[in-house]
């Protein structure tokens, strides 16, 4: 029989690298190659669903990896992740199975997708809520949509959007959507569910062409956060956290 110690390990650095790789592209182009999780999935799903009937852990591996396939599913179509996100969850889903913990409450929580779910959240909030509170007290005093706005709405604004110049948006046009709305006496915040596919480019021509902003006017938008680096980290954590539970139920076998 082969070593399932040495086949979680290694399931577990191919997992990391094909993470750290979309990481890479994530950082580079904001667009993740589909035969990168093609090529993960062709060894790590055959890899996972061993590991999970050698370790005893077919039913949770199964519940853990619909959990992540409908969780993935779900934020796509609702636009609460980007489609690289959705399959960045799906594919930990299935390429690593949970273990079982002494008590039933831990062991849901401990499922992959939720546990580095819960990690990467963590992770993506202290990242990017300092970053937007950054970004809005260097622009935020040239930005009329942010100004606009008092007391409790503009802490919100602050904590969730983001003030940057309107070059910076047309450079990098897949980072941001408008967060903000022309009225009868100027531009209002405007928060939005979900990602907005929509090019942001339009709206801000249309309002360069209007005399409504320059170049280098701030406007109010959503930063779309890149999740796959906190996900990614998430992960990491997920993984070495755990090294002692999957060590003692190796040796229980």
């Amino acid at each position: 029989m082969l070593d399932r110690g040495l086949l979680l390990i290694m399931d577990y650095i191919i997992v990391i690298l094909i993470q750290l790789i979309a990481s890479i592209q994530d950082l580079k182009t904001r667009e993740i190659s589909d035969w990168t999780w093609i090529a993960g999935a062709l060894v790590c799903v055959p890899l996972g669903i061993y590991l999970a009937l050698s370790l005893h852990e077919l039913f949770l591996y199964i519940a853990s990896m619909v959990f992540g396939a409908a969780f993935g599913l779900a934020a796509y179509w609702l636009r609460a992740m980007g489609g690289a996100d959705s399959k960045s969850i799906m594919f930990i889903s299935a390429s690593i199975p949970p273990v079982t913990l002494p008590n039933m409450t831990l062991s849901i929580v401990n499922m992959t997708p939720i546990s580095v779910l819960i990690n990467s959240l963590i992770i993506a909030l202290i990242i990017y809520v300092p970053y937007n509170v950054i970004q809005n007290i260097r622009y935020g005093k040239q930005c009329e949509a942010l100004m606009r706005s008092r007391s409790l709405g503009k802490i919100l604004y602050l904590a969730i959007l983001m003030c940057v110049p309107a070059y910076k948006v047309f450079r990098n046009p897949n980072n941001y959507s408008v967060a903000q709305a022309l009225g009868e006496d100027g531009f209002e915040p405007v928060i939005r569910l979900g990602l907005d596919i929509e090019d942001p480019r339009e709206l801000l021509s249309e309002w360069l062409s209007q005399g409504r902003i320059s170049i280098d006017t701030p406007v109010l938008t959503s930063y779309h956060i890149p999740l796959i680096i906190p996900i990614t980290i998430g992960l990491i954590i997920y993984i070495v956290t755990h090294i002692n539970f999957v060590t003692m139920l190796l040796a229980s076998l």
